[in-house]
């Protein structure tokens, strides 16, 4: 009884032993675990911080920002029936105005402008719709558009839509544009009128 007691005394501080140098070894392995999470931890923020600045130096790149605005309005309501406000020409009118101050060079322009067109006529007749910078003159047309509205009784009332980017040059400091309507070459007998609601908008924009 005695010898198997200490026999069982014996393998039982093997076991201790065993269990200790078991519990060193796990000790040693949560270690480098809590090492290596901690660095992988590390590397994904040094990551997210690295691309969250990143993206946020692209997208301040990426962005335009808005230096100024100026429009003008009229007419806001149709009138039925059609009013004739404008009769046209074959030489430009000008249907609105919007003055930038103090612009900057290599801005950009963003520029939309909405009419009406009535032809009264029994033919049809073409309508140019133009953009002048600066004054109204051959050498500062920057945008022109042609329609043709369909005669009296037909299509012959219809809207003139425009949208244009300029780019502003070098020596300008206040801009003027001037949207412009007309008849064509050849419809100066016909009777065409202009109307609102009219909208004119340019807005400067740094990129």
């Amino acid at each position: 009884m005695l010898k198997y007691y200490y026999y069982k005394s014996e393998h039982k501080m093997a076991m201790e032993d065993d269990a200790a140098k078991f519990d060193y070894k796990k000790h040693d392995k949560k270690d480098h675990c809590e090492k290596q999470d901690k660095k992988d931890h590390c590397d994904k923020h040094d990551k997210k911080d690295h691309c969250d600045k990143h993206d946020k130096k692209d997208h301040k790149k990426d962005h335009s920002k808005l230096v100024e605005f100026a429009y003008e309005t009229s007419d806001p309501i149709t009138v039925l029936p059609l009013s004739l406000t404008f009769p046209l020409s074959t030489q430009p009118q000008v249907i609105a105005t919007a003055t930038l101050k103090d612009v900057e060079k290599g801005n950009v322009v963003w520029l939309n402008g909405l009419y009406h067109v009535n032809n009264n006529s029994p033919e049809f007749a073409d309508v140019f719709t133009r953009i002048y910078r600066g004054n109204i003159s051959p050498a500062n047309l920057i945008y022109q558009s042609i329609v043709e509205i369909d005669a009296e009784g037909n299509d012959d009332a219809t809207e003139s839509v425009t949208q244009f980017v300029d780019v502003i040059p070098a020596d300008a400091k206040n801009v003027t544009y001037y949207l412009t309507a007309q008849k064509g070459p050849f419809s100066d007998d016909l009777s065409v009128f202009a109307y609102g609601p009219i909208t004119f908008t340019v807005a400067e924009i740094k990129q």
